[in-house]
């Protein structure tokens, strides 16, 4: 849970009337949870049966360097692979915490909502 002090979208939202559902956001977090582990499973488990070998490729195709370069492809896709899925945790990360903000708030308004309705009382 957020302390109040973070404000994920700095002071753009103030006066802009916009409403946030934190519901939403973890929703959609979930999702991009769920994202990334397609991700992750496509670098580590669909691309580690993608190896090529000389046998691949006969004797041409090894002499002209088609399994290394295939090779080195495969292993770039799987690095970029992994670069993504941290991205995609770091991007849930802070829907998650920008959720939090907005629940702290939502509480701390329903704590003065309440506040003022006990002194009108």
């Amino acid at each position: 849970m957020s302390n109040g002090n973070f404000n994920p979208l700095g002071n753009a939202a103030a006066g802009s009337r916009f409403e946030v559902y934190p519901e939403a956001l973890r929703a959609a977090t979930d999702d991009i949870y769920a994202a990334r582990d397609k991700v992750v499973k496509f670098g580590i488990e669909d691309l580690s049966q993608m190896i090529l070998r000389d046998d691949d490729v006969g004797m041409l195709g090894a002499k002209a360097g088609v399994v290394t370069t295939f090779n080195d492809a495969i292993e770039g896709i799987r690095d970029k692979t992994g670069k993504g899925a941290v991205q995609l945790e770091r991007f849930a990360e802070a829907l998650d915490k920008a959720a939090d903000y907005y629940e702290t708030q939502d509480e701390e308004d329903l704590k003065q909502l309440r506040a003022k309705e006990e002194g009108m009382n």
